[in-house]
């Protein structure tokens, strides 16, 4: 799970990315909890690795890093548009054919250290667009390798933004103390790398997990902390990649903790905010929208719910922003996304006999 050397960690990720291009079937395994401890407990105190320096034959230079950041840009635009499952292969075969030679190349340390760092983000988008489409135990073997990756980097704020999506991925998952294990990681990470934004997502996630345990005083602390922590940000000083978290992605965030905690009310009150055109990030208004319809249907209140949660449900309303969003969920490749309207249209199972369930269900079957 954690290569010995730099050299090793090439090897190994080489090694997944032709696995996953060849479709071998040991890639479909289990997400498992228990292959987190290592990885991250290595992250967290191993110093960084001494040498980044390659010696093979073909020459890697700051025009060739360049190309694979321009790479990431785009298929990250492409995931957060289309969902996980829409690029993955195309990623993965990139990853091979493209990436793999040249972390075999020869580089000096400086190099290497930037090129070690950006395929570290190229892993870890990898392994969301896993996480996304479904494929977990594949999913969470990329995130563990772009962690590895990111220590030869010596990049600090892309090892918090994996440590957030693995915590992410536990959560989905249902497991509350590995993710809260591991968004706390991501936490100390993001604050020793001095990048408000990534601390500002990595508490935010933070407190998702702490939603999950039930434990919602310290979920709303956490989303304090979250609020100020992007209040301090100066986009001009972060890293280009990292400025996607704005407001309106904290307030998504801010939604699906409302919604572990059974808080409809905050659900839509963090709407107005989260809810706004931008198709950029098309796969977060999906999951957003269809987390306010869920809002507006009784749920079995959550540790945070008042009194009379789950009551006076609003079926015309929840049925009139499903019509909303189903549109945009059609040809979005998301696992996730349809996951939560599915969740959704579970729940208006029991007014099968409304008139305003009747045409969703006809129009949409």
């Amino acid at each position: 799970a954690w290569p010995p050397t730099p050299a090793a960690t090439v090897v190994t990720v080489a090694g997944l990315w032709r696995a996953d291009v060849r479709r071998r079937a040991v890639l479909g395994s289990a997400w498992v909890a228990a292959a987190l401890a290592e990885p991250v407990g290595r992250w967290l105190m191993d110093p960084a690795d001494r040498r980044a320096v390659g010696t093979g034959l073909r020459r890697v230079g700051e025009a060739d890093v360049d190309g694979l950041r321009q790479m990431y840009d785009a298929l990250a635009d492409t995931d957060h548009r289309l969902g996980g499952g829409y690029a993955r292969s195309t990623l993965v075969h990139y990853a091979d054919q493209v990436v793999a030679p040249l972390l075999r190349g020869s580089y000096s340390d400086a190099v290497g250290r930037k090129l070690f760092a950006v395929t570290a983000r190229l892993c870890n988008l990898a392994g969301f667009m896993c996480f996304d489409s479904g494929r977990q135990g594949l999913g969470q073997r990329y995130f563990l390798q772009a962690l590895r990756m990111a220590k030869v980097g010596d990049d600090p704020v892309t090892g918090a933004h994996i440590l957030a999506n693995l915590s992410e991925q536990a959560h989905h998952q249902r497991h509350p103390e590995q993710a809260v294990t591991l968004a706390e990681a991501g936490v100390t990470t993001a604050g020793r790398a001095g990048s408000s934004l990534m601390l500002a997502r990595c508490r935010a996630t933070h407190a998702r997990a702490l939603a999950l345990r039930g434990d919602a005083r310290a979920s709303d602390r956490a989303l304090n902390d979250a609020e100020r922590a992007l209040e301090r940000a100066v986009p001009g000083d972060e890293p280009p990649w990292v400025t996607y978290f704005t407001p309106p992605q904290l307030a998504a965030e801010s939604m699906y903790v409302a919604a572990d905690l059974g808080r409809e009310s905050r659900v839509r009150h963090h709407a107005a905010t989260a809810l706004h055109p931008d198709d950029r990030m098309r796969r977060q208004r999906v999951m957003a929208t269809a987390t306010l319809a869920g809002s507006y249907l009784p749920v079995t209140g959550g540790p945070g719910a008042g009194r009379g949660a789950g009551r006076g449900a609003d079926v015309e309303r929840a049925c009139h922003l499903l019509r909303e969003v189903l549109p945009l969920a059609d040809g979005l490749a998301s696992a996730r996304a349809a996951g939560v309207i599915s969740d959704v249209r579970g729940r208006l199972a029991r007014y099968a006999a409304l008139p305003a369930v009747r045409r969703l269900d006809h129009d949409f079957p």
